[in-house]
C-alpha cells in the first residue's frame, strides 16, 4: 500500500507581524497627536490667567479714575487776612496772607503758621528798623494754584516777603515760602521728592538737577564748571499749570544780585 504523503503549504506569519506593527505604529501616531494638540479642560464661568491679569489691571485703573474725581471735586477756599500798621513810620506793614479751608474745615495749624511767621517777622522788623534813615513798608501777597498729580489734587500757595524802600521805590530784600497741601488729606507736603517724582518717574533727580544747571548757566549766574548742587527735596517748591517750579531764595544758590530763582522744570 502505497503511504500518500500530503504536503501542506503554510501561510507565512511575517506579514500579519508586520500588519500588526504598523496598526500600533499609525494608532499611537494618532493618539499622541490628538492628545498634544487637545485644548485644555475649561471650567464653565471660569477666566484664563491672562483674563484675570487684565481683569485687575482694568479695576485698578476705573479706581484710579474714580478716586481722581473724587479728590478734583474737594472744594477749598483761601481767604485774606490782612495787617496793616502805620504805627512806625521807619518800618510800616501792608501785608495780606492767606487762610486756608478745605471741604468747609479750617486748616489751623497751617494758618497758624502762616501767621506767626510773617507777624512775628514785621515784629523784629519794626524794632531793628526804628532808627533806619530811610522809610521802609514791610510787604506780604500770595498767590494760589490748584493741580492734579495723579489721583492727588494738590493745593500751592507761594508768600511773596518784601521790604520796600518807599524813597527808593525799590525791594531791599525778596523771599518766597511756599506751602502745598494735599486736599484729600489735608496735610502740608513739606518736602518735594514724592510729587517730583510723580511727574518725572524714577529719573526726578537728575533731570532736576540739569533744568536747575540749564537755567543758572544759560543766564550766566554760574559757569557750568562751578556749578555743584544736589537735589533733596527740601528746597520751597510749588506746582503751576501742572509744572513744577523750584525757589531758590537770595544767595541759596548763586550771588545775591540774581535775587529770588524760580526755575520751571520740566520734561
Amino acid at each position: 500500500m502505497e503511504t500518500m504523503r500530503l504536503t501542506e503549504n503554510k501561510k507565512s506569519s511575517k506579514g500579519v507581524i508586520i500588519g500588526l506593527l504598523l496598526f500600533f505604529i499609525i494608532g499611537g501616531s494618532i493618539l499622541f497627536f490628538a492628545l498634544k494638540t487637545e485644548e485644555e479642560p475649561v471650567t464653565v464661568g471660569s477666566v484664563s490667567e491672562n483674563e484675570k491679569t487684565q481683569s485687575l489691571v482694568d479695576v485698578d485703573s476705573v479706581n484710579k479714575e474714580e478716586l481722581k474725581d473724587k479728590n478734583s471735586a474737594i472744594p477749598y477756599n483761601v481767604n485774606d487776612k490782612k495787617i496793616v500798621d502805620n504805627s512806625n513810620k521807619k518800618m510800616k506793614a501792608n501785608i495780606t496772607i492767606p487762610v486756608i479751608s478745605i471741604d468747609n474745615e479750617e486748616l489751623t495749624s497751617i494758618n497758624e503758621e502762616i501767621n506767626k511767621y510773617y507777624t512775628d517777622m514785621y515784629s523784629s522788623l519794626k524794632e531793628q528798623m526804628a532808627s533806619a534813615s530811610n522809610n521802609y513798608t514791610y510787604t506780604v501777597t500770595y498767590n494760589v494754584y490748584e493741580n492734579m498729580v495723579d489721583e492727588n489734587k494738590i493745593i500751592s500757595v507761594t508768600i511773596y516777603e518784601r521790604i520796600i524802600d518807599d524813597s527808593a521805590k525799590k525791594n531791599t530784600m525778596n523771599k518766597i515760602k511756599t506751602y502745598n497741601i494735599d486736599a484729600a488729606t489735608k496735610e502740608q507736603i513739606s518736602q518735594s521728592n514724592d510729587i517730583a517724582q510723580r511727574i518725572f518717574d524714577k529719573d526726578y533727580k537728575t533731570i532736576i538737577k540739569n533744568a536747575i544747571k540749564d537755567y543758572v548757566v544759560s543766564n550766566k549766574m554760574m559757569k557750568e564748571e562751578e556749578f555743584n548742587y544736589t537735589y533733596t527735596g527740601v528746597k520751597p517748591f510749588y506746582i503751576k499749570d501742572g509744572k513744577f517750579h523750584i525757589i531758590f531764595n537770595e544767595n541759596d544758590l548763586v550771588d545775591t544780585k540774581y535775587g529770588v530763582l524760580d526755575i520751571t522744570v520740566e520734561n
